[in-house]
């Protein structure tokens, strides 16, 4: 149905072509952007996730719904005209988008970001013809101090997306209406990362406003968490455009689980997409376990070639351990690996500080020591909890199925749509050595 939608849009175009003999620019581009179904993530569920696919925009990003906003708009009040100079604080998609409208509209452009942004985004700016001044690392809020230094010293205008209401106002005349439309009114939830928050305020401000039951979600990235495009900002630089009423839940997004769902998304949907998209895809992932029958949309903000000098693409996974609680959501996001494996260990003792499981002390070094050695084989470690609990069969999770544990430490063999396979148990609870153990994980992976 969007398909068709989208074909009948093309050809009213070609009719006003047709009848006034005026043929679109790139800007009429900016917009309309596909609203796609993730297939094999999910899983077995009740729920639909949906990404929109905001890197199908002109410049590549959902910026470019904002960055043609604010110009249109201080246009029409007389703030700026051809020909003068715009200055910006910007972490990358901004100030790309901003590049292509001041490109088409005719604008001198000054863009400041922290040195540590990726070199295809800054090469995109520079392409557009942006002028490029950075600030150290990391230094988001230095970049904005320096912008505006420069407008009171007479260097140009500061959109300040941070704090101009046209800046969620694009989404409130786009974003929210596509996706309600696109979902027929059936979106539930709406997802989105939260940098200067212009895309959750337009978006929450329409979709509340046509259904007040939608819920909003909005990410923050976890404690040392370095995610371009979500921030968690101090209460002196929080973006005033910025309204927490109009957010329903916050989550935190930590570094590793935005990496992996990135790295499945395009492994196993074709979807390839940036870091904060695949924060996204993670958390509506986490929400996909807590609700039933829902429809979920997020925001995919831009796409991956975007970070592939970064080399976030190439890093082999290194997931961090896991636990109950979160294991079926980590192999959701290891999908489409290869060589997946799960060992299932004791937690530690939190009088010793050491596994409970004497085996699994002397196995979890030994079956990470094999792993380390082999690049294309991957090892998630899932704890299974304290001994009080594992000692009762008939209500831990993975003594039922699908894993049907019996003891641990347990090596199991993962596909990421069929489940659990081979698994190496008794044998590795029977081995007295750290020798022993290594020889009989190296002879399980290579059956």
């Amino acid at each position: 149905r969007v398909g068709l939608e989208l074909q009948m849009e093309q050809l009213e175009k070609n009719v006003e072509i047709r009848a006034t003999g005026r043929y679109p620019t790139i800007e009429d581009y900016v917009g309309e952007t596909p609203l796609v179904r993730l297939q094999r993530l999910p899983g077995k569920t009740s729920n639909v996730i949906l990404c929109k696919l905001e890197g199908n925009n002109p410049a590549g990003s959902v910026k470019d719904r904002p960055a043609l906003s604010m110009i249109q708009r201080a246009e029409e009040a007389g703030v700026v005209k051809p020909g003068d100079t715009l200055i910006e604080a910007t972490s990358g998609n901004t100030g790309i988008a901003l590049a292509m409208a001041a490109a088409i509209k005719g604008y001198k452009l000054k863009l400041i970001m922290p040195s540590n942004m990726s070199q295809e985004r800054k090469d995109a700016m520079a392409a557009y013809g942006a002028e490029l001044i950075s600030v150290p690392a990391g230094q988001m809020e230095m970049a904005r101090d320096l912008a505006k230094e420069m407008e009171s010293n007479g260097e140009g205008v500061v959109l300040d997306q941070f704090g101009n209401s046209n800046n969620p106002l694009g989404h409130y005349h786009g974003t929210g209406p596509e996706v309600y439309r696109q979902t027929n009114g059936n979106i539930t939830h709406f997802v989105s990362s939260m940098g200067t928050t212009g895309t959750i305020m337009g978006t929450s401000r329409y979709l509340k406003g046509v259904k007040p039951e939608v819920q909003i979600v909005g990410l923050q990235p976890a404690e040392g968490a370095s995610i371009a495009g979500i921030r968690r900002w101090s209460e002196e630089y929080l973006p005033k455009i910025f309204d927490s009423s109009r957010v329903d839940t916050v989550m935190e997004i930590t570094q590793e689980e935005a990496e992996e769902a990135m790295r499945a998304a395009a492994r196993v949907e074709g979807i390839f997409c940036g870091v904060s998209s695949g924060g996204a895809i993670s958390a509506a992932l986490r929400l996909s376990a807590q609700v039933e029958n829902a429809v979920i949309v997020c925001i995919i903000c831009d796409r991956g070639d975007r970070y592939l000098s970064t080399g976030v693409f190439s890093a082999k996974e290194r997931p961090r351990p896991t636990n109950t609680e979160g294991f079926f959501l980590a192999v959701q996001r290891l999908k489409g690996l290869r060589n997946l494996y799960v060992l299932f260990t004791s937690d530690d003792d939190p009088e010793t500080g050491r596994p409970w499981c004497p085996d699994c002390e002397r196995a979890n070094d030994a079956v990470a020591q094999v792993f380390s050695e082999r690049e294309d084989y991957t090892l998630l470690i899932c704890r299974v909890g304290p001994r009080v609990g594992w000692k009762r069969p008939a209500e831990h999770p993975f003594r039922s199925a699908p894993l049907h544990l019996t003891g641990i430490p347990t090596l199991v063999q993962w596909s990421g749509d069929d489940g659990p396979g081979p698994q190496l148990g008794a044998e590795l609870e029977a081995c007295t050595s750290s020798q022993e153990v290594e020889t009989l994980t190296r002879q399980f992976l290579s059956r």
